[in-house]
């Protein structure tokens, strides 16, 4: 327990539904702490597995010539440091607690927990961070109107990940300092006998704490980094999140609504850029889906790190030791979730995927049977030979039409083509 001077007080306990809610908290905690641990475990074995595959699929030559994918390859190895972290403290602290003959708080692993809480809080805050630059970057992309600009490119996506890596950690630093390790003199660690230590053998028992560097001047320097991870590391990136959010759902309200315009026209002219602008537009709906899970599981815990900061003492008490496992869950499921949604929202992602996944000889055994299919399909249609050539020739001419304010083109033999297409990325965010 943290106990600052002159701390306001949250709770009120001569309230009734104060002290109701409290014992609700109680409740639940008693009723899902023990399945935490193995739930997480879970959790972090999954997303492991799945960020690695992420990782390499991302890393492709011909998935990571996008912006976007580079910045979700950044995030994904944030993740993967974080479920790494977290793996071992469940093992080791959870998981195989109950072991008698292997002493739990010994020096090296409070150091080992000291460095978890560290990581975690930074790589969990620059994938936040890492979003929010996703989203500035599609949404530049979709403003510029202009095919293969600056903000598609990889090397500009790679600078500022790397901008954001270190503009975070280097905030985070304050962290070592306000956390401290020190020996519980209260108790020793004594082996049972059957585990074959020496008579009388001890050990020393450490406890994780907070500084008292942190906790003088009524936990000025605590409260100040409690602040920083609350308004910088949470709130500020949530806020932006979502006006950018906001953003991208009208970009493809927008789109849609220009769709309809270019689909009223004769439909084997609308088929290429109805086609073009849906690729596109599928890439922005997967990303703001992607920014509102980032919303959802990290504006709760912005909204308790300031509650933190305002009344320390009552929300480390009750809020953090009844719901800190709900927000280490929700972390866990943010670090996990990406690899699905590319997975259901996303065909090249998906071709890309059985790629890496497949052994060669079965995954071109799985193109030749897929273009068989398609070859089937398309001679069943018989299309007459005028037809096919208005065909072909009206989809090369409208390859590149625009979702901006679309025209029905007053001839479907008429020549067009547009190089400024405000949402269309060219072949670099096809997915």
């Amino acid at each position: 327990m943290i106990a600052c001077p002159n701390d306001a007080k949250l709770f009120d306990f001569t309230n009734n539904n104060t002290r109701e809610f409290i014992e609700s908290l109680k409740t639940f905690h008693k009723f899902y702490a023990p399945i935490h641990g193995y739930l997480c475990l879970g959790l972090c074995v999954f997303g492991m597995l799945t960020n690695l595959v992420h990782v390499a699929v991302l890393s492709r030559p011909t998935m990571r010539n996008s912006a976007v994918n580079c910045l979700l390859t950044a995030v994904a190895v944030c993740d993967l440091g974080t479920m790494c972290t977290y793996l071992i403290y469940l093992c080791h602290f959870v998981v195989f607690k109950g072991n008698k003959c292997n002493p739990t708080f010994t020096h090296g692993w409070m150091q080992f927990l000291l460095w978890h809480v560290v990581l975690s809080i930074t790589l969990h805050s620059t994938s936040l961070w890492l979003a929010v630059a996703m989203a500035f970057v599609r949404r530049m992309t979709l403003r510029v109107a202009q095919l293969n600009s600056k903000w598609q490119r990889p090397a500009m996506a790679w600078k500022v990940s790397l901008a954001i890596y270190g503009a975070v950690f280097a905030l985070c630093a304050p962290n070592i300092l306000v956390h401290d390790i020190a020996e519980y003199t209260q108790h020793v660690w004594k082996p049972p006998a059957r585990c074959g230590y020496s008579e009388n053998y001890t050990e020393k028992v450490y406890t994780f704490s907070v500084s008292r560097l942190a906790t003088s001047n009524n936990c000025r320097i605590f409260k100040a980094n409690i602040w920083m991870i609350g308004i910088v590391f949470k709130v500020i990136p949530c806020i932006l999140l979502f006006l950018l959010s906001i953003g991208l759902m009208m970009k493809l309200r927008d789109a849609e609504r220009n769709r309809r315009k270019l689909t009223s026209c004769s439909s084997s002219s609308s088929y290429a850029g109805s086609k073009q602008s849906a690729k596109t537009d599928r890439t922005t709906l997967m990303l703001v889906v992607i920014l509102i899970v980032f919303l959802i599981t990290e504006l709760p815990q912005g909204i308790i790190s300031i509650l933190t900061a305002i009344y320390t003492a009552d929300v480390h008490t009750y809020l953090y030791f009844y719901l800190g496992d709900v927000l280490d869950l929700l972390s866990l499921l943010n670090s996990s979730v990406n690899f699905v949604l590319y997975c259901i929202m996303s065909s090249r992602y998906r071709a890309m995927f059985w790629k890496v996944v497949l052994p060669s000889s079965m995954y071109k055994q799985q193109i030749s049977a897929r273009n068989n299919s398609t070859t089937i399909n398309l001679a069943s249609r018989k299309p007459s030979k005028k037809r096919s050539g208005v065909s072909e020739r009206q989809n090369r001419d409208y390859t590149l039409l625009p979702t901006t304010e679309l025209q029905c083109p007053s001839t479907p033999d008429t020549p067009r083509t547009n190089t400024n297409s405000s949402s269309s990325d060219g072949k670099i965010d096809h997915l």
